[in-house]
């Protein structure tokens, strides 16, 4: 989730990077319920459960812009808006797994958090490896 937003800073790059972000928590989530044994587990529900946490993705962050360009938080530093934006995601992305593996239980629960920590541990991966590799290809 992060790292399409770290990519969508022009709009050449926002859709690509949307459509990208959208199609690998896909299967990051179809891999998590496949894993933990999900009775669902179909990709094409992960696809909506993604394509429903993209939305609702430009939707917040569309309100955090709102929120910055307004100064409607003008007691934060500008780092307050980013961490609350991602904490906000996340728990509105764990909520959509949540609600569509339901019927699971505690799978539920199992599979919103692999999915969480895998998608975590990628982003995470892609954003050292970019950090490194950027400063190195501007030749500085």
């Amino acid at each position: 989730m992060l790292l399409s937003w770290l990519l969508s800073d022009t709009w050449l790059m926002t859709i690509p990077a949307r459509v990208v972000d959208t199609l690998f928590i896909a299967l990051i989530l179809w891999l998590a319920a496949r894993w933990c044994r999900s009775t669902t587990t179909s990709f094409g529900k992960a696809m909506l459960i993604s394509a429903l946490n993209g939305i609702l993705g430009v939707g917040l962050y569309a309100l955090f812009v709102w929120a910055r360009d307004t100064g409607a938080v003008p007691w934060r530093g500008p780092l307050w808006l980013v961490e609350m934006f991602l904490i906000i995601h996340v728990v509105l992305f764990t909520v959509l797994i949540l609600i569509a593996y339901r019927r699971d239980h505690w799978r539920s629960l199992n599979v919103a958090l692999v999915t969480l920590a895998l998608s975590g541990i990628v982003e995470g991966g892609f954003i050292v490896l970019l950090s490194v590799l950027a400063p190195t290809a501007a030749g500085s």
